[in-house]
């Protein structure tokens, strides 16, 4: 039960705004003691790429943007569900009901303050801390992990639509391989343009300690056997957060050198569109495929709003940069 002295709060709206830290590095370590709250925090600089050093960061986002995150993670459901559009809502369900079952916000004052953040961070909420048991933990743990792997991949380092690896990879001649359910592989995989490389990604959630860690950077590192001949980098995402504190990133990777990537259908970005500054949604004039991909990457939401009563839909006018939207009054 919780405790009558917790203040009974809503859900987050899309609008709500907070900051997520960032620990960057180049392999698993120990998890930090605080050092969210306590480090000397860059801010992140727009999209595309890596920082130059390693350290702590911070990125400012939406919950929008986190919802957007959770919904287009590792697949492309048109093929499932095309033919049956009212079962995109269950999926839609799925995705995105343990983060609003769990999550909420709550104001910090680092040590070190960061100025244009907004004071406030994520953090498991009541629900979470009194009231879910051992396997909607696990369950939460796993939705939080891919959800804010592919924000942090997409959002902050600009790479392309992720795909689940168990659906077969990204070289044809090693679908088998990348498929087989024996092989502990790493969960996602996309294509980086500005980079040329592919990425192997796995992702993390929960109280994430050094073991979790090292057990993603072993199935990362047997990923990188089976497409050791092609250059890739392994990207390993930990979304750590604990009752009472923070959530925070841990973005550990490596780089692996080799053949130039195959130009499979639907991952030609020009280069202009894939490194400029701002979210890759900004720019889909700039290229087809991009537009393309965008569309793929959003197509849960259009077979759920395909499915729905027309009666039911309205629109909403918004400006063309999303840096420049606002909620509009009630």
């Amino acid at each position: 039960m919780i405790p009558a002295h917790v203040p009974d709060e809503p859900p987050l709206t899309y609008a709500d705004s907070f900051d997520v830290p960032i620990l960057f590095r180049d392999r698993p370590a120990k998890k930090p003691r605080r050092q969210w709250r306590t480090a000397k925090h860059k801010l992140w600089a727009g999209a595309g790429g890596f920082p130059a050093t390693d350290g702590w960061y911070v990125s400012t986002t939406t919950w929008r943007e986190i919802i957007k995150a959770a919904i287009e993670v590792g697949r492309d459901v048109t093929p499932h569900l095309q033919n049956q559009p009212q079962y995109a809502h269950g999926e839609l369900v799925a995705r995105v009901s343990p983060l609003y079952a769990y999550l909420g916000t709550h104001p910090v004052m680092p040590q070190h303050p960061v100025r244009g953040t907004t004071g406030q961070r994520l953090t498991l909420n009541p629900v979470y801390a009194y009231g879910a048991e051992r396997s909607a933990k696990n369950a939460a743990a796993y939705r939080l992990g891919m959800t804010m792997t592919e924000w942090a991949c997409r959002s902050l380092l600009g790479l392309g639509q992720t795909e689940h690896l168990e659906l077969g990879g990204p070289i044809p001649a090693l679908l088998n391989t990348f498929k087989n359910p024996k092989n502990k592989l790493p969960d996602l995989w996309g294509q980086h343009q500005a980079e040329g490389l592919y990425w192997l990604i796995e992702a993390k959630g929960g109280d994430v300690g050094l073991s979790t860690l090292r057990k993603g950077w072993e199935q990362l590192s047997a990923g990188s056997k089976i497409l050791s001949s092609y250059a890739h980098r392994t990207v390993l995402v930990g979304a750590s957060v604990r009752p009472g504190d923070d959530l925070f990133l841990t973005i550990d990777h490596g780089l692996h050198p080799g053949q130039p990537p195959l130009t499979p259908a639907g991952f030609g970005i020009d280069h202009e569109s894939a490194v400029g500054p701002g979210n890759l949604e900004d720019r889909l004039g700039d290229s087809d495929d991009a537009l393309i991909n965008a569309a793929r990457a959003q197509m849960l939401t259009y077979l759920a709003l395909r499915s729905a009563p027309a009666s039911q839909l309205r629109t909403v006018p918004v400006p063309a940069y999303r840096a420049s939207r606002h909620r509009a009054p009630d």
